[in-house]
């Protein structure tokens, strides 16, 4: 464990309990103390221990819900030691009356120490520890203002920490308390409190963190209201007030602990709470239809429901779609099934991995293919509930939708409802986000993608690649992009790729290793060949690659390579080598979907359509050789009705 720094720290509610413990261990470190507590004569006390033991310390008065009495103790800190180096923001109160039913107010005490005052504490501390003043005073800056420093743009390497802010927040913090609501949620502020300020005030050089203890022998615990029913969640156990110091002389003095919110268990171990994870939740029909468009609602149900559609089917095996596949016209359902609704398609996407499909390899064999003959052909397509079934909920007729099932190739579909995925609009970017778009954001999150890692794409500016890029820049990463050159350079410079890599100019394998001798952690591969071997040999320690497609060996027929040394390679590296099949992984695409919309919408992703245009069923054997040419340039995709029957709210976005 890192060692403190010798320095000085103001500890608020330092008279008893946590605060007195951590007062005297900092002291025993050669830390100058400034004791602070509402009570006077308390701090008084423990100031003298210190002293006693050869420590150095003096003491203040503070009630810290008073703000003038705050600053107050931080200027009697100042003036005394003439530095802050720790500032531990310990004071705090239990619950204070019946939320409900109190007549008093006397709940909000509570708020105005446990939340309210953490936040000034904040303020104060980090303006000492940045200016050398609680209030802030520095000397003027050729630009003026008195608003305090400001952290450098660009990507700047953060300043030294100046100072340690360590807020004693409460495991109560992290889950309900019905016995104790408003002290849950003050604790819960500062915790959030905490981990939102971490990166702002890291450009300043001051480290936050909080330390979340569970209920704690202290004066605070034995003094609160209906003590008893508020400790059976941990069957009367109580931590010791060392066991809770040990936990933050740790958090004070290891640097790499910023935003750390620190829990510690009355068994006595120390684990730290996961971020917060949503779940995905069905919209109800109602909230469905108010967001529908009324142009696509128009178009969708306007005439009679259709009794035929016509769609691609695959009636022989073979890489050439347009030899495997046929136009076929098929009757409707004259009433939707039950949970059942019609579909009226605007879009489909075009994969590398339809002439797989067409060439009967994902059905185990080929005789197994061969029986399944002839099979629909498409694995992606956006369109707009045209009908629905009696009892269908959460989808509202006239709502676009993207659907996920065999047969994309078709102008109408009927598909089970729940196997269609809402969607906030129509438009072709939307038929990226499928195949291409979870096929990145679920592989990347697989390979448990990380902030500062170096990420190596290959096919980069092609449907998913360009996902997997931006996605990988947002998640804070150093990204490698590899292309054929020119419009594809370009576009991947765009969407700030850091190195773009033309393997027809370069040789990856030498730009790797003499640019990143280090290796790189993560991989998204998808071209296979020796596109793979290199990538593998270029693994970091503990590198990860995923495998999402060999496309470079489609055509040839996808014959089984020996990978000689591939085993000892991963060995020597305890590096990871997955597959990624997107069917496995069916249960994510709702949440994945709609974080990728949500991306969209924001405009924090972008999505580079290929600008070549092609339109009906009968250009989708097309459309599949244009991007087997290798020539494309982002997603390639059908418009499946004609120009003029295309209504302006499902035209493209970008």
């Amino acid at each position: 464990m890192s060692r403190l720094q010798l320095g000085a720290a103001l500890v608020s509610g330092g008279g008893s309990g946590i605060g007195a413990d951590l007062s005297l261990a900092l002291a025993e470190r050669s830390v100058a103390v400034t004791v602070a507590d509402i009570d006077g004569a308390a701090a008084a006390k423990v100031a003298g221990q210190i002293r006693q033991r050869g420590g150095r310390a003096i003491s203040v008065q503070c009630d810290v819900s008073d703000s003038r009495q705050h600053l107050a103790a931080f200027q009697a800190h100042q003036a005394a030691w003439g530095r802050l180096d720790y500032a531990l923001l310990n004071a705090g109160i239990g619950e204070r009356g019946d939320l409900v039913w109190t007549r008093s107010g006397n709940w909000r005490q509570t708020l105005d120490i446990d939340l309210t005052a953490v936040a000034e504490g904040v303020r104060l501390a980090t303006r000492a520890m940045v200016t050398g003043s609680p209030e802030g005073r520095r000397s003027p800056s050729p630009g003026g203002g008195d608003d305090g420093p400001r952290s450098s743009g660009g990507s700047q390497a953060p300043p030294p920490i100046k100072g340690v802010i360590m807020v004693t927040a409460s495991a109560g913090g992290t889950f309900p308390m019905p016995e104790a609501p408003v002290y849950a949620a003050a604790k819960a502020g500062c915790i959030n409190l905490t981990r939102s300020l971490a990166e702002p005030l890291r450009k300043q050089g001051v480290r936050i963190c909080a330390l979340c203890p569970q209920f704690t022998d202290t004066p605070l615990v034995q003094s609160m209201p209906r003590a008893k029913e508020v400790m059976k969640g941990t069957h009367g156990r109580l931590l010791k007030v060392e066991q809770v110091t040990q936990a933050g002389l740790a958090l004070l003095a290891d640097p790499t602990k910023i935003g750390t919110c620190l829990v510690v268990l009355v068994d006595g171990s120390w684990v730290e709470p996961q971020r917060t994870r949503f779940k995905s939740v069905p919209m109800p029909a109602a909230a469905a239809a108010a967001a529908v468009d009324p142009t696509l609602l128009s178009w969708a149900t306007r005439g009679r429901p259709p009794s035929i559609t016509r769609a691609i089917e695959v009636h022989r095996l073979s890489l050439d779609f347009g030899q495997a596949t046929r136009i076929v016209t098929r009757q409707l359902p004259a009433a939707l099934p039950p949970g059942c609704v019609l579909i009226r398609r605007l879009y489909a996407g075009i994969n590398a991995s339809d002439v797989n499909y067409t060439a009967g390899r994902y059905f185990g064999s080929k005789a197994a293919a061969e029986k399944r003959l002839p099979f629909d052909a498409g694995f992606e397509a956006v369109g707009v509930v045209a009908a629905a079934a009696p009892g269908v909920a959460g989808l509202a007729v006239g709502q676009p939708v993207a659907t996920m099932t065999y047969g994309g190739f078709a102008d109408w579909a009927v598909v089970l409802a729940k196997q269609a995925f809402p969607l906030p609009r129509a438009s072709p970017e939307m038929v990226a986000l499928m195949t291409s778009g979870l096929t990145a954001s679920i592989a990347l999150e697989q390979a448990g993608l990380r902030k500062g890692q170096t990420v190596l794409v290959t096919a980069a500016a092609g449907g998913t690649g360009q996902l997997a890029v931006q996605l990988a820049v947002l998640a804070g990463c150093h990204v490698l992009g590899t292309c054929s050159g020119g419009a594809k350079e370009t576009l991947l410079k765009s969407l700030g790729c850091h190195r773009v890599i033309n393997y027809k100019t370069e040789s990856l394998k030498a730009v790797l290793k003499a640019e990143f001798p280090k290796g790189v952690d993560v991989v998204y591969e998808s071209v296979g060949g020796d596109m793979f071997d290199v990538c593998v040999d270029a693994l970091a320690p503990r590198g990860h690659l995923i495998i999402i497609g060999a496309m470079s060996q489609y055509a040839g027929g996808w014959e089984a390579r020996a990978y000689p040394g591939i085993a000892e390679k991963l060995l020597w590296k305890s590096a990871t080598l997955q597959g990624f099949f997107l069917l496995h992984y069916a249960r994510d695409w709702g949440r994945h979907l709609k974080k990728l919309a949500g991306l969209l919408d924001a405009r924090r992703l972008r999505v580079q359509m290929d600008p070549r245009r092609f339109v009906g069923l009968e250009a989708v054997a097309e459309a599949v050789q244009w991007l087997q040419s290798g020539r494309s340039v982002g997603k390639v995709f059908v418009q499946l009705p004609a120009d003029a029957d295309l209504p302006p709210a499902a035209r493209a976005r970008l």
